[in-house]
């Protein structure tokens, strides 16, 4: 039905037709331009895969319906052609008007759009899971995951595709799709093998391939391409960045979130999701409110970036935008990687994290960060973030570190670990191998800890977050953690800290198998305590047989 419209790239005019209808050349020039409008609408129907809606046809068709009337300049002479010209002019003035000057005025429609989706909260106050903070970069799971593409028969057929952050059976792992490595490679096979994946959670841990054949996927062609194939039954919605997205037990789909354009096709709005199977082609289609929970993302990160953009740049319109820039704030842009980052919370949930920072170029320090749900869409502002390092600073402090390494490091996640703001980023050598973990506080730089492996690396952090955060009151602790103890001191040990020149207490307390450390900085009278005195402390409560004390009272001395 749609390549009706081929008909619109006639001359439509009838005195035209009605003295030229017996000329061959004329006759000619019209079957080219048919045949030029079924070009135009194959490409943008079957190669493009635009929605076939009215705005479709207002944003395309404006640009090439008003060329066509225009060649009627050749039959300027003719009677009315002048109509033609002048409709082919305005078409014309119209595309450019809804192309160039007409989202200029929904800028603050934009802003609207995204604030209703935002809830501005000061903190996050619940720390993140150890177990499931990631600490294997992007860049290492596919330098570790094309060691394992080289291992395939008929490697050249294939290439890495997208690496994505999954959750499956309750732990993170970077899940990479096989592609085709082109057009030929593609008609000598009509099938992908599987899928790679490595964990997230364990730098240790090696990549390992998942045999699960696949025939529709995004690199495919022609009925075997993957939004071809969901185009093909689903012509009006407008389909979004498919995700390789395996089950709880491994099974591969691909997720195609769908959704429609408001104010002209300026604002996109997804409304669900398309899950196909890629070895079948079977399609389902799920709305956002009922989504199969194996689902990690719905809301593809091109559009999590626009929609952060417009929360932080467009709040007074686009006037204030360009000059004044009255509160303003602009998403952290990163060389060679998405402006935004999957994230999961302490439940689990995956987010498009980013952090904001003022719009002056250099600013080490970010103005808040945002987390989008990627499964809901709702975004959580956290302004209390204000002044603390933002994620571009974290590279330099990690970089600066080991600087004699020339290590390079990874792009840093935002979590709150030990009710601290902390920054987790990995140091990579020159081959993408990963060499270095940190843990950089986000309010104060030189709290950090930096081991090879992430047992260590947490042991360390938590024991500096007590000896140079301990005396400040002002720096907020988890308060799930906090922990009450009094008892009789057993065993002592004291040292001088060469970093922060003072000194450190360890200590245990009867009935407790805990070591419990407090510094001097903290309170003094620690630098007092023996054997038998009794004390009453809180402590920061992990699994680790080291804590930090947050309090600490020497209420009596043997």
């Amino acid at each position: 039905m749609i390549y009706l419209f081929s008909l619109l790239a006639l001359t439509l005019n009838p005195f035209v037709w009605m003295k030229k209808y017996k000329s061959r050349t004329f006759l000619f020039a019209q079957a080219t331009r048919v045949i030029a409008g079924l070009i135009v609408l194959f490409l943008l129907s079957y190669v493009g895969l635009i929605d076939h809606t009215w705005q479709a046809f207002l944003s395309y068709g404006s640009l090439f319906w008003g060329i066509f009337l225009l060649i009627d300049v050749l039959y300027a002479k003719e009677r009315l052609i002048s109509i033609n010209l002048l409709a082919g002019v305005l078409l014309l003035l119209f595309f450019g008007y809804l192309h160039v000057i007409y989202p200029l005025t929904v800028t603050k429609a934009k802003y609207n759009f995204v604030a209703e989706k935002t809830t501005v909260v000061t903190r996050d106050a619940q720390s993140m899971n150890e177990q499931h903070i990631p600490v294997v970069p992007e860049k290492y799971a596919r330098y570790k995951s094309e060691k394992i593409l080289g291992e395939l028969a008929h490697v050249s057929y294939y290439e890495l595709g997208h690496t994505s952050l999954q959750k499956i059976d309750g732990h993170l792992y970077w899940v990479t799709p096989v592609d085709y490595s082109g057009f030929f490679k593609w008609m000598k096979s009509h099938r992908i093998p599987g899928y790679i994946r490595m964990s997230a959670e364990d730098e240790n841990a090696n990549a390992s391939f998942v045999k699960k054949e696949m025939r529709y996927v995004p690199s495919a062609y022609f009925s075997e391409n993957l939004k071809r194939l969901v185009r093909s039954e689903n012509k009006a919605p407008i389909l979004f960045r498919p995700s390789f997205e395996p089950d709880e037990s491994g099974k591969p789909y691909y997720v195609v979130a769908y959704g429609y354009y408001n104010k002209l096709r300026q604002i996109p709005n997804i409304k669900g999701v398309f899950v196909v199977d890629p070895k079948t082609g079977k399609i389902r289609s799920y709305p956002m409110n009922k989504l199969p929970a194996f689902i990690d993302q719905a809301i593809p990160s091109n559009v999590a970036e626009q929609w952060n953009a417009w929360y932080g740049e467009n709040v007074h319109g686009f006037w204030n935008k360009i000059f004044a820039q009255e509160d303003i704030k602009r998403p952290t842009e990163w060389s060679h990687s998405d402006e935004v980052n999957g994230v999961f919370d302490h439940a689990l949930d995956l987010n498009w994290f980013t952090d904001f920072t003022r719009p002056k170029s250099g600013s080490g320090a970010m103005v808040g960060y945002s987390m989008l749900n990627t499964r809901t869409g709702k975004i959580t502002y956290y302004s209390g973030a204000n002044g603390l390092l933002n994620g571009k600073s974290a590279m330099n402090v990690a970089e600066k570190t080991f600087k004699q390494n020339k290590y390079e490091a990874g792009i840093p996640n935002l979590y709150t670990i030990y009710g601290q703001e902390t920054w987790v980023v990995p140091l990579m050598d020159s081959n993408d191998v990963l060499r270095e973990l940190m843990l950089i506080h986000a309010k104060n730089e030189n709290v950090y800890s930096a081991e090879a492996d992430k047992r260590s690396l947490f042991d360390t952090y938590k024991y500096a977050v007590a000896t140079k955060l301990g005396g400040d009151s002002t720096v907020p602790t988890n308060q799930a953690l906090i922990k009450k103890l009094e008892g009789a001191v057993t065993q002592v040990y004291k040292y001088q800290d060469s970093e922060s020149r003072q000194t450190v207490t360890q200590f245990m307390i009867k009935g407790s198998e805990k070591i419990f450390t407090v510094s001097s900085g903290q309170n003094p009278y620690s630098v007092f305590l023996k054997v038998g005195d009794s004390v009453s402390i809180q402590y920061i409560d992990t699994d680790e047989t080291v804590s930090a004390v947050k309090t600490f009272t020497l209420q009596s001395k043997k």
